[in-house]
């Protein structure tokens, strides 16, 4: 059952983001690399496959420069760190209930006629305090150093193919600003607009008064969504340890990241239509 926590009111019907989601028969979710959409939506996307909704997830990057939780990966491993991270991907959102997912550069997330491409993650660096860039290293083939037009179209195919009533992605400050998040942004709105789909963003800041700035999200709770989504996080033993789980309302997942890093992954989900989308 959903519990509304909202910030500076919501409206009801079409211009309700949770109108638009809870009566969508397909959702797209756009996501950045592996482990994305169960730190930014897993508990949205559990409650909608649990409700019968059909979710279909499709992820720009593999992840590739992603740092690795020391012994996640046997030293006789020698699979290349992407295709471990693909069978994260997998077994996370076999999880939530989630049976269809796509890489962003192959069929049908790619535009007519190309020739399949890859998107590299981009990785990161602070440029200044607050501010992140694509790291050194990211060359011409990485996801921020490709054409945005291009990206726009492969992800355009995409939602001409899966037909979706509503396309869920990042908010204008791609959760903690991460570059491929932040371009992974433009070209959800640039290909939903494209296409004529409702965009639907989710907000980074899962506190109702963090996030207040801008055009205000509708927040509401998955309360039955919190062992599905410990088991998805579960399944990134390369990149985070799950440590815990959180107490009270609305509950949810506290996780360790590679680089020491606590967060809470709360059982609550916050949305809006961006302004241009209405």
């Amino acid at each position: 059952m959903y519990r509304a926590v909202v910030h500076g009111g919501a409206a009801h019907g079409p211009s309700d983001p949770w109108h638009l989601v809870r009566t969508a028969g397909t959702v797209l979710a756009v996501h950045a690399h592996p482990d994305d959409e169960s730190l930014a939506t897993g508990a949205l996307l559990a409650d909608l496959s649990s409700r019968g909704t059909r979710v279909v997830v499709v992820t720009a990057t593999r992840g590739e420069e992603g740092e690795v939780v020391p012994g996640a990966i046997p030293e006789d491993d020698d699979r290349p760190l992407e295709e471990v991270r693909a069978l994260e991907v997998r077994r996370a959102l076999g999880a939530l209930g989630v049976d269809e997912h796509h890489m962003l550069g192959e069929a049908p997330a790619l535009a007519e006629g190309a020739a399949p491409r890859r998107y590299r993650d981009s990785g990161m660096r602070w440029v200044r305090e607050g501010v992140a860039g694509p790291s050194e290293t990211a060359g011409p083939t990485s996801f921020t150093h490709q054409d945005l037009d291009q990206e726009i179209a492969d992800l355009s195919a995409l939602i001409a193919h899966v037909r979706p009533d509503v396309v869920l992605g990042y908010d204008d400050q791609g959760t903690y600003g991460h570059p491929d998040h932040l371009r992974a942004h433009e070209a959800t709105a640039g290909a939903a607009r494209a296409q004529g789909v409702p965009f639907v963003e989710v907000a980074s800041e899962p506190d109702p008064e963090a996030a207040a700035d801008g055009e205000p999200f509708a927040f509401r709770d998955q309360p039955g969504s919190a062992s599905a989504l410990a088991a998805a996080l579960r399944a990134y033993r390369t990149q985070l340890t799950v440590i815990g789980d959180l107490e009270g309302v609305p509950g949810g997942v506290r996780v360790r990241h590679v680089g020491g890093q606590i967060q809470d992954v709360p059982l609550r989900t916050g949305l809006r239509i961006p302004a241009e989308s209405e």
